[in-house]
């Protein structure tokens, strides 16, 4: 990730940590979210935010149980700064599911034009597939 796509990417996931904020969706710190296998949820990312969060991470993408994300250790994630857009948007409160369903078409919309504004092929895919061939990539 270059510079100028990882600031956008930075001031796009501000935007949407402020519209969340705003909305104030009830977090019970469960870790029910992160721990894919156990709740059955499957979060989606694009390659550009794959790379940030990556880039977020130091660089190195952690082992992982299969199935789970690398960054989801002892119940809690360790990933804050550099989680994808899917992660900054789910809670487990009913109350907020049709403002975030709202929020992630808008947001899903802006991630689109950022890729076509950078000219990076977009893509759509499995966090954890994603980041797990990150790190047999950089084998």
């Amino acid at each position: 990730m270059n510079a100028e796509r990882t600031e956008a990417l930075r001031e796009f996931y501000e935007r949407v940590d402020a519209h969340v904020a705003s909305h104030s969706p009830r977090c019970e710190m469960s870790g029910r979210c992160c721990d894919f296998p156990r709740s059955e949820h499957e979060l989606f990312c694009s390659d550009m935010e794959t790379d940030y969060a990556v880039a977020a991470a130091g660089g190195a993408v952690p082992e992982a149980a299969s199935g789970q994300c690398p960054w989801y250790v002892d119940g809690l994630c360790k990933l804050r700064d550099g989680r994808p857009l899917g992660c900054r948007l789910y809670f487990c409160d009913p109350d907020w599911d049709e403002a975030m369903t709202d929020a992630y078409e808008r947001f899903h919309g802006e991630l689109r034009a950022l890729h076509e504004r950078w000219g990076v092929p977009y893509s759509y895919r499995r966090f954890v597939e994603a980041t797990a061939e990150w790190r047999e990539a950089a084998r």
